[in-house]
């Protein structure tokens, strides 16, 4: 297998220009695949390709496609919405048709075995079945939290204003891994070729923590105390609601949570070390993506 031109969905997102950038290091051509070209020139290397493309349209889903050798792909919705699984049936049928030769597909949640069962969790296990199931070869990565979150702007002014880290409403106690969008792309690109097909793969950033060892790392970027201080599960629903403008999203989102603190002991662990020897990559360890990229964010955002 010989994959020479990558097509990534989503490709000026959070987690798809992450990807964009690795794919770029790794030598490999790249297709980005977007709803406003616009945007994604002015945020993108000039030597991508941009393609405007809806994912809920199967046309512009295949013509997209033409000419590459695999997809990254991920929902930019609910895993039980009727939109989604029209993006699912568009992406295997038009990888079916164009002749891919891989598919890589992030859930954006965690969803693995050691987590209980809720409408999130069930949704996100059902569709990456599907996808493992395809025509096309496919792997599938699930991430723990993303430590991109904790660039939410009301976070960012709670730490700075009252020295509190309300995120994420876990009992304090619980240790559990995090997971840089950088660390995913690194994966997501050796996916591509490595002997992962029809696998399903939990993934994290090396450095498994408990809330407050995270807020005494962060308090060295603030350059105050920080404190640990949940928000309640329906708060968090809340404010979820106010964030996404969607009170359903803030429910659905907060049930994961919700069942990520049901898990006995710790968790969501993840052998980190198995994955950087599996994938030959190295991940960043929480300690360094808060001194590194979250120091760098503040200082570019203020």
């Amino acid at each position: 297998m010989s994959i020479e031109k990558l097509l990534v969905f989503g490709a000026t997102g959070v987690q798809g220009h992450p990807v964009v950038d690795a794919a770029l290091e790794a030598g490999l051509a790249v297709r980005a695949s977007s709803r406003d070209v616009a945007e994604a020139e002015e945020k993108l290397p000039s030597t991508v390709e941009i393609v405007e493309a809806d994912f809920t349209v199967a046309d512009d889903v295949l013509e997209a496609m033409d000419g590459v050798d695999a997809v990254y792909f991920y929902l930019p919705t609910m895993p039980n919405r009727s939109h989604a699984r029209a993006i699912i049936d568009n992406v295997l049928e038009g990888a079916a048709r164009q002749g891919l030769e891989r598919i890589v597909f992030t859930t954006g949640g965690s969803c693995g075995e050691q987590m209980p069962s809720c409408g999130f969790v069930d949704g996100l296990r059902a569709i990456s079945d599907r996808i493992l199931a395809a025509e096309v070869p496919a792997v599938v990565l699930r991430p723990t939290l993303y430590l991109a979150n904790l660039v939410w702007p009301h976070l960012i002014r709670e730490i700075r204003e009252y020295g509190k880290l309300t995120y994420p409403p876990l009992n304090r106690r619980r240790r559990m891994n995090w997971t840089a969008t950088e660390d995913q792309a690194a994966i997501a690109v050796a996916s591509l070729t490595a002997d992962v097909a029809g696998e399903a793969i939990d993934i994290a950033s090396p450095e498994a923590v408990t809330p407050p060892e995270l807020c005494r790392m962060l308090a060295g970027v603030y350059g105050r105390e920080v404190h640990f201080a949940p928000q309640g599960i329906d708060d968090f629903a809340d404010t979820l609601s106010h964030l996404f403008n969607s009170a359903e999203l803030g429910l659905m989102v907060s049930e994961l949570y919700a069942s990520m603190d049901r898990i006995e002991g710790d968790g969501p662990i993840v052998d980190t070390d198995a994955l950087e020897a599996r994938f030959d990559v190295r991940l960043t360890p929480v300690s360094e993506w808060v001194d590194d990229r979250l120091g760098r964010l503040l200082d570019l955002y203020g």
